[in-house]
């Protein structure tokens, strides 16, 4: 009798209410690598264990231009409440 083998399902063992085999594929990553010397490490690391360079998290920052407009928009504002 030929024994068959069949390939797993992707989505095989993972919890039906988690995220996905491909979720996990795409954002699963628990590592980064070092811009300076490549190393690869856990992505919560403050430093590159191997040449101590420091992570740079990616941050959602408010632009410039905004924070400049906002505030131009609020003096003007002020000064003819006062004027």
């Amino acid at each position: 009798m030929p024994r068959t083998t069949r390939e797993p399902d992707i989505d095989e063992g993972l919890h039906p209410e988690g995220p996905s085999a491909a979720d996990l594929d795409r954002f699963g990553d628990e590592f980064r690598t070092c811009a300076e010397c490549g190393h690869r490490f856990y992505d919560q690391s403050e430093l590159c264990p191997r040449c101590g360079c420091p992570v740079m998290h990616e941050e959602s920052r408010t632009p410039k231009w905004v924070v400049i407009t906002i505030a131009v928009v609020l003096i003007v504002f002020v000064l003819a409440l006062v004027f």
